[in-house]
């Protein structure tokens, strides 16, 4: 499962506040296209019925099965890029081929 460090689920607390997205919305990582690389984000009201799901009380998180399945247990961090916050995925084992 993905887990968040504290400074990302701040950052994605704030960011679901932000956008006027209710406090019991997750977010839900998944692919953003059938077979092209990267991984996106959603606030979302509910998994999908196949997800991962993990977090906290404060901000429950999804996992799209096929992300999981190539990426495994990751850490999801910020990290500053010419002064914008990138999201970074670090992977806690080698991905299932």
């Amino acid at each position: 499962m993905f887990s968040l460090t504290p400074a990302a689920a701040s950052a994605m607390i704030s960011a679901r506040s932000d956008i006027g997205m209710p406090d019991d919305y997750g977010i839900r990582f998944f692919a953003p296209i059938e077979g092209q690389p990267g991984v996106t984000f959603d606030f979302v009201e509910a998994p999908e019925p196949d997800d991962s799901l993990g977090g906290s009380s404060k901000l429950r998180t999804y996992v799209d099965a096929g992300l999981h399945r190539d990426l495994g247990d990751a850490t999801v961090d910020f990290q500053e890029l010419d002064g914008n916050a990138e999201l970074v995925i670090r992977p806690h084992r080698e991905a299932r081929r």
